[in-house]
């Protein structure tokens, strides 16, 4: 499982472990040890499933003597740090349960808050692609047949006609052109570094102007949220921003992250590199700051998430607002403008007729 996927990767195996350890802490919560527990998760029927066979796998491991965060590590593939982490934490301080609950709750969040930006930029992606495929049609059968029968005529095409018609004939080309060049770029990103592809196709994204601001408040939630899960399960502050930078994909973010680490192993606050840095809200950076100086910085770093969280939802909305009518426009202005070309030679025309 992979933190925090791109806006175009599925995130089927979040949602696997999320209900893998929803029913294992349920399990846990109603006092059944660990092994009878992992024992009735593996109850299966005839025809063994590929999910039930690792939980099988999970179990023998823990049968043999090995803990579950071991057993989990094993797997293929197997959970990412923060979850093993999360269970290791909760087997050293004895509250394997609790832990398990926050782990699906956190994974539940992250596919929910993945769903809201899917279906948030759904509708103007949409709209995009219908533009595209007018601007198809158009080029192909419409454009083309106008300018035959105009030639057959013999009229005088206006100016405005002639660029029309001159650009249609460019546009097939240049779309197929320019799908090919993305398809055979993120192939290449695939092939060449499979582990590496999607955050690249996540920095390219980022750099869109609109679209950044919401990858960079994605960016800050799953900053905020991670550490804050790993200091409340009781994972010290140094390791557990060790972890949370292991799991971010934003370039940006990575490094402050790193320096942070510097900054913690020296025996410094976090909070004066918050503040001077250009990417994390100075709102945030002084919440951040009261906490360390009151001991609280868990509490105060599910409160930052709130605030990031809302801020996040606040831009989807605009963003929505702003592409839905920008793209509505720009397919009006497109049709409009070809429909004025093709309409002029007609016009002159009909005045020449009469």
């Amino acid at each position: 499982m992979r933190n925090w996927q791109s806006i175009l990767v599925p995130t089927r195996k979040k949602f696997q472990w999320s209900h893998f350890a929803r029913r294992l802490a349920t399990l846990l919560e109603a006092g059944i040890p660990l092994l009878q527990a992992l024992e009735m998760m593996t109850f299966h029927e005839a025809k063994v499933s590929f999910e039930q066979e690792q939980w099988k796998s999970v179990k023998e491991r823990v049968e043999a003597g090995s803990d579950l965060s071991e057993a989990l590590a094993l797997l293929n593939p197997s959970p990412n740090s923060f979850v093993l982490s999360m269970v290791k934490a909760g087997e050293y301080t004895g509250t394997l349960a609790k832990v398990l609950s926050e782990v699906a709750d956190e994974l539940d969040q992250e596919y929910a808050y993945h769903k809201k930006i899917k279906a948030a930029l759904a509708y103007p992606l949409l709209l995009f692609f219908a533009v595209i495929v007018v601007l198809y049609v158009l080029s192909v059968w419409v454009l083309p047949m106008y300018e035959k029968l105009f030639i057959s005529m013999g009229a005088e095409l206006p100016f405005l006609t002639r660029v029309i018609f001159a650009g249609g004939r460019k546009i097939p080309l240049f779309l197929w052109g320019t799908f090919g060049l993305v398809t055979s770029g993120l192939l290449v990103l695939r092939h060449t570094n499979s582990d590496r592809w999607k955050i690249r196709l996540d920095h390219l994204l980022g750099r869109i102007p609109l679209l950044g601001r919401v990858y960079r408040l994605r960016d800050l939630v799953q900053f905020s949220q991670i550490l804050g899960r790993l200091i409340d399960a009781g994972i010290p502050l140094l390791e557990a921003l060790r972890l949370t930078a292991g799991m971010l994909r934003s370039q940006e973010m990575l490094e402050l992250t790193n320096q942070l680490v510097l900054n913690v192993r020296q025996g410094k606050r976090m909070a004066p590199l918050l503040r001077t840095s250009r990417i994390f809200p100075r709102e945030g950076a002084e919440m951040i700051s009261v906490a360390e100086e009151s001991g609280q910085l868990d509490r105060m770093l599910h409160y930052v998430t709130q605030m990031f969280r809302r801020e996040l939802e606040d831009q989807l909305n605009r963003l929505t607002k702003m592409l839905e009518p920008a793209f509505i426009l720009a397919l009006a202005g497109l049709i409009g403008l070809v429909a004025s070309g093709v309409m002029l030679p007609i016009f002159d025309l009909s005045s020449h007729l009469e």
